[in-house]
């Protein structure tokens, strides 16, 4: 083989290979893009899922602030009754009596009413401990009644207490409304804080194709100005190929012609292919 010809097949093998790894390059680039974009979609979607809750966030503590300040205003009027309720039970003459060897005194009791109640309110106790102290109270309650001298007064304050009862079991019930409320907080914050994990992750995955992406992107453009430079090379190797080759036909007509000028001049017989290059010479 010609060091011609070796030149147009290493240059042809050349853009040939190009050529493959161009097209397993594009289907490799198609193949990221896929991936890139799914990952970009699921960051997104999980984006406006969080901003969705964030929007839900908002309106519940709306209604939390809604909720803490009506029991504020409860806790005011409950608070108003008791002072009243205070109030009358200074007015109630309070003798001693003797109960044993103890001498027993109603205020006394009525403090230590005050006390449980006041325990109910502000401690967190269990249904069992709670039942314990309201049946103590209810003990108490009764014991003071049977002490009370003063049973209009008493009758006043009773009524009085029973709307601050009232108010409380409104406050608890509020109270209980808002606490749902708490807890429905905290489970979006826990679900916010899920999500940013996932999308984090996906948001990593996304940069990942991403990077990947354009250094395939820059391999496909750096091979295909290597086939642009490669198809030039082939296309010089066939010019100068074609132009071996019609320097080649020329020569073997110029040789052909002479052979027949040389039979023409010693009067031999002409074959049918000297008459054709004759002819086509003198075309």
């Amino acid at each position: 083989m010609s060091e011609n010809n070796e030149e147009i097949k290493n240059n042809q093998e050349n853009f040939n290979s190009l050529r493959r790894e161009i097209s397993n390059l594009k289907i490799e680039l198609n193949s990221v893009n896929i991936e890139k974009e799914k990952w970009f979609k699921e960051k997104e979607d999980l984006k406006h899922k969080v901003l969705d809750l964030i929007k839900e966030v908002k309106e519940l503590r709306k209604k939390k602030e809604e909720y803490s300040k009506k029991i504020n205003e409860l806790k005011k009027e409950r608070d108003k009754y008791n002072e009243e309720v205070k109030t009358k039970i200074k007015d109630i003459k309070t003798p001693k009596f003797k109960k044993g060897e103890k001498m027993v005194n109603p205020k006394n009791i009525k403090d230590q009413i005050d006390k449980l109640e006041l325990k109910i309110e502000t401690e967190a106790l269990s249904l069992t401990n709670e039942k314990k102290v309201m049946k103590e109270i209810n003990k108490l309650r009764k014991e003071y009644a049977n002490l009370k001298e003063s049973s209009e007064t008493s009758k006043g304050v009773s009524e009085i207490k029973k709307k601050a009862e009232e108010i409380h079991k409104k406050i608890q019930k509020e109270a209980k409304e808002s606490q749902e409320i708490y807890n429905k907080l905290n489970e979006i914050s826990d679900e916010i804080k899920r999500i940013n994990k996932i999308q984090e992750a996906a948001f990593d995955k996304f940069l990942e194709f991403k990077n990947k992406f354009t250094e395939k992107t820059k391999l496909l453009e750096d091979k295909l100005k290597k086939l642009g430079e490669a198809r030039k090379w082939v296309e010089k190797s066939k010019g100068k190929q074609k132009r071996s080759k019609h320097v080649k036909e020329e020569k073997y007509i110029e040789e052909k012609v002479k052979n027949v000028e040389e039979k023409l001049r010693t009067g031999k017989k002409l074959t049918t292919e000297d008459l054709m290059v004759f002819q086509k010479d003198i075309k």
